[in-house]
């Protein structure tokens, strides 16, 4: 029989807590290098971005110091604004009161001149004469208007009466005082308005005013053909129905 060869037995090691050398120490080391690495590349962005938190706050409180400022001057122009709008209306109610004041005047001095008329037709002692009356005064558009008046006979006749009527408009134009026809308001279209009635004719006519043009009266001039009525005219104040 051959000889054996020896068997070699292994003992397995046994690791002892604390062995291993320096190997984590090395990983200390390595993190805190790591984390003193990334604070120095986050304060070397925030200084690069402008970043600081002690500026940051004195900047908010700033900031915040406006705001209040602002909100007071808001505050302040609110009451203000308020004040004004109660003058305004204050100021709007005095006018619409001087308006007020002005059409009755207006209305009055009309009645005067419509009584006026009358009272010279009975002075005179004619009884045939012929009479203005319902004089209105509407606005078509800008510069268009429509005039009408009532023309009627005090008489007994029964004749019929004839003639002719005109108008002319008075007021400023470019600083100056300008009398307008019926030619020139109606642009070349008619001169007069014929009269022909027993009774009385209402009369109508359009008005085209030039721009610029700012009229202040209104003059009726009635000429009849018949002698036995007087010719006579009449003013009356530019006042536009509605306005």
């Amino acid at each position: 029989m051959g000889k054996k060869k020896p068997t070699r037995i292994i003992t397995p090691r046994i690791v002892q807590p604390g062995e291993g050398g320096g190997r984590p120490w090395l990983w200390l080391l390595f993190l805190l290098g790591l984390a003193v690495w990334t604070w120095q590349v986050f304060e070397f962005g925030r200084q690069r971005a402008g970043f600081d938190v002690g500026h940051w706050g004195e900047r908010e409180q700033s900031m915040q110091q406006r705001i209040g400022e602002l909100e007071e001057e808001r505050d302040e122009l609110r009451a203000a604004a308020a004040r004004f709008e109660r003058a305004g209306q204050i100021d709007r109610a005095a006018a619409e009161g001087v308006q007020a004041e002005i059409k009755a005047l207006q209305d009055e001095r009309a009645e005067l001149k419509r009584e006026v008329a009358l009272l010279e037709s009975l002075v005179s002692g004619s009884k045939d004469t012929l009479t203005l009356s319902d004089f209105g005064l509407r606005k078509s558009d800008e510069l268009n208007f429509q005039f009408e008046v009532t023309l009627s006979k005090r008489t007994e006749s029964e004749d019929t009466v004839s003639g002719q009527v005109t108008v002319e408009l008075s007021g400023d134009l470019a600083g100056e005082r300008q009398i307008l026809d019926m030619n020139q308001l109606s642009d070349g279209s008619r001169s007069s308005i014929g009269i022909r009635f027993k009774s009385f004719q209402k009369l109508k006519a359009d008005l085209q005013l030039p721009e610029g043009f700012e009229p202040d009266s209104l003059k009726v001039l009635v000429s009849p053909d018949d002698q036995k009525f007087k010719s006579f005219e009449q003013v009356y104040d530019w006042k536009v129905e509605g306005a």
